[in-house]
């Protein structure tokens, strides 16, 4: 039987859901989000649904199409570069700001979750490594200590997540990753700010391939620029 939407929560909770799915490739830019189909896998009814869409909206994760539904948000190539632009040095920010602040517990973690990556990297195991690499990241956006920052490169990770997230299948991509990781989480143990700012701007810089490259890769129906008549 499906719950009402007489808990505020529910919403909020189906929005993180539908976030995690985008997150893991179950969605693709331009895919329909269907509220029947949400409702019924959750189990609840569809306003709450529409209430998570909606929120999402203001996030800038899916659009609206009249009479038609929402749908995931498409960027245009020099949308997605601006976006991964902005998303690499916020993240050199943080290991600024990390490198700044964090004590040697925060070190620790942050080597955890290094060798967490290598490990998943020497097994090629992606599912692991995507996991290890949001633990990564995660700790290093707390360890600035600045929680409007945190909020916001959260929010752009999760945009740039819907085109970025097959970047571990590209061949040895992982054990870069886990290698830059290293080198990021030695600054910041060092408190070497602009070597860790660096560092972590030149690893969000599309996975080590020119912008075109990375776009290349792309399918032509994920970027709004396909849908232009020429």
């Amino acid at each position: 039987m499906s719950q009402t939407s007489s808990n505020p929560n529910f919403a909020s909770t189906i929005r993180e859901k539908i976030e995690v799915e985008l997150a893991q490739g179950q969605y693709l830019p331009g895919d329909l989000l269907d509220e029947k189909a949400i409702a019924d896998r959750y189990g609840v009814s569809r306003t709450p649904v529409r209430e998570a869409i909606q929120q999402l909206l203001a996030q800038g994760l899916v659009y609206r199409v009249p009479r038609q539904g929402a749908f995931v948000a498409k960027l245009s190539s020099r949308e997605l570069l601006a976006l991964v632009e902005l998303l690499a040095y916020t993240e050199g920010l943080c290991a600024m700001f990390s490198a700044r602040r964090s004590p040697p517990e925060t070190v620790n973690e942050l080597m955890d979750a290094v060798d967490a990556c290598e490990r998943a990297a020497k097994q090629n195991d992606r599912e692991a490594y995507a996991s290890a690499n949001v633990e990564f990241h995660s700790i290093l956006y707390a360890s600035t200590r600045n929680a409007p920052l945190t909020q916001h490169v959260n929010a752009l990770r999760r945009r740039a997540q819907l085109y970025r997230r097959n970047t571990f299948h590209q061949p040895g991509r992982m054990a870069e990753s886990a290698a830059e990781h290293r080198r990021i989480a030695e600054l910041i143990a060092a408190h070497d700010e602009w070597g860790a700012f660096h560092a972590a701007v030149d690893h969000i810089a599309v996975a080590g391939k020119s912008f075109a490259e990375f776009v290349m890769t792309l399918p032509d129906e994920s970027l709004a620029d396909s849908d232009k008549t020429p």
